[in-house]
């Protein structure tokens, strides 16, 4: 099964919303219908004054053809967004592709 990465930047959590809660639920939204390989906040930008945080999830699709699996890990981004938008502002939404070792961007 082709693996992609789903990413979205956190703006910032809503009122009462802890930094865990946003990454817990992202994994939920993709989680259910789907196999998540790993699920990470990435701070480093931030650190470096370069960025906001992304929640990053790496997660599975069924084999099919590229522009099927394609579309479904989009839609599973387009979940992923929705599901963080309740609990945080968040943008510039990404999927990527593993192809041969690297994460390939995904034309929507």
């Amino acid at each position: 099964m082709p693996s992609f990465r789903a990413t979205v930047a956190i703006a910032a959590t809503h009122t009462g919303v802890a930094p865990p809660d946003v990454l817990e639920a992202a994994r939920t939204a993709v989680g259910a219908p789907h196999h998540v390989e790993d699920a990470f906040l990435d701070v480093a930008q931030l650190a470096r004054h370069a960025g906001l945080p992304r929640v990053t999830i790496r997660f599975l699709v069924p084999t099919e053809n590229d522009r099927l699996e394609d579309a479904a890990a989009w839609r599973v981004g387009r979940e992923l967004e929705a599901a963080v938008a309740r609990v945080a502002d968040c943008q510039d939404l990404a999927v990527l592709r593993r192809c041969k070792g690297r994460w390939i961007p995904l034309d929507p």
